[in-house]
């Protein structure tokens, strides 16, 4: 007893040292949805936030000014994931029936509403002038990212895609599944290799690491999984990063910093260097977010954005 007292109380030292070095400021709350917040988009060229959930709103925010939303579209289903073509400024958003509506803000009006997927699209990645959606019935498809014609599309699973991730340096697309794998395809949908039981449940999220070395990968299992990504994966580390499901990860390609999100209410930064914990984001500490959090991006190199089942949106300003 005394022993783990004694542990106890060198991991809070630690971790109040820890706190102090990496201070963390809210520096808004954005409100506005009616229902829990899984599509989270920012684009750099606009300097606009797009979000999209469980009321089936797409909303466009200005950072600067976080109680002036603008409602860009209201579509009649729940949505998963957003990606704006930042050249044509078309908003892509897949919703939980499996189609995939593409929305023109320039023109202010939805021009195609794709039926591609017989459930959820949970992910939508760009690569080479295509669109690759992620959906609930196992399939990858991939998509002309300006007309929005399906090119190709693969059945990769029995369970739900749930995430994806383009490898730059080799031109593969990652994808993650509730079947607890974690597969390689080619640009063209052609199957690499697959890494069975990558996790103990489904994998939600994955991110690759600046230097294109590591693939990162956080499921429902907790755990955050260190990956070398050489001709196949290989295990480099496994951390139980949450007490419950990982939602999200996100890489800062310059500062060296990477962002988990879970549905246990907390955000969490480490290093890319030792993937070290080097900060933990709640409601206590931090006045963050009560529920679920689903999603998280990096502005720029010290400001982050998280959504979450608590139809809240939070900009944060890292202090290192």
């Amino acid at each position: 007893m005394v022993q783990v007292y004694l542990i106890n109380l060198i991991f809070e030292a630690r971790k109040e040292e820890m706190d102090k070095k990496n201070q963390v400021v809210n520096l808004a709350r954005f409100s506005g949805h009616s229902g829990s917040i899984y599509g989270l988009y920012y684009s750099v060229n606009k300097n606009k936030i797009y979000t999209g959930g469980a009321d089936g709103y797409v909303v466009e925010w200005d950072p600067n000014e976080p109680e002036s939303g603008v409602l860009v579209a209201r579509l009649p289903l729940p949505i998963y994931s957003i990606f704006l073509v930042e050249d044509t400024e078309v908003l892509w958003v897949g919703t939980s029936a499996g189609n995939i509506h593409l929305i023109d803000l320039k023109q202010g009006k939805e021009i195609r509403n794709i039926a591609v997927h017989q459930a959820g699209v949970f992910d939508l990645k760009p690569m080479n002038g295509l669109i690759y959606a992620g959906g609930g019935d196992g399939k990858i498809s991939s998509h002309d990212s300006i007309t929005g014609d399906l090119i190709n599309i693969i059945k990769v699973s029995d369970k739900s895609i749930r995430t994806l991730v383009v490898d730059v340096k080799v031109q593969h697309l990652v994808y993650g599944s509730s079947d607890w794998s974690i597969g390689v395809l080619s640009k063209n949908l052609e199957f690499l290799y697959r890494m069975e039981n990558a996790h103990q449940n489904s994998v939600f999220s994955l991110a690759i690491s600046p230097e294109g070395q590591y693939l990162l990968s956080g499921g429902r299992d907790a755990m955050l999984k260190i990956w070398r990504i050489e001709n196949e994966l290989q295990l480099v580390q496994e951390i139980p990063a949450h007490n419950l499901h990982v939602h999200a990860i996100s890489v800062n390609k310059r500062n060296g910093f990477f962002l988990t999100s879970s549905m246990d209410k907390t955000i969490k930064i480490w290093s890319l260097e030792g993937f070290n914990l080097l900060k933990v984001i709640d409601k206590i500490r931090n006045g963050s977010h009560v529920n679920s959090v689903n999603k998280i991006a990096w502005i720029d190199d010290v400001t982050f954005l998280s959504v979450g089942d608590d139809k809240m949106m939070f900009m944060w300003r890292l202090i290192s």
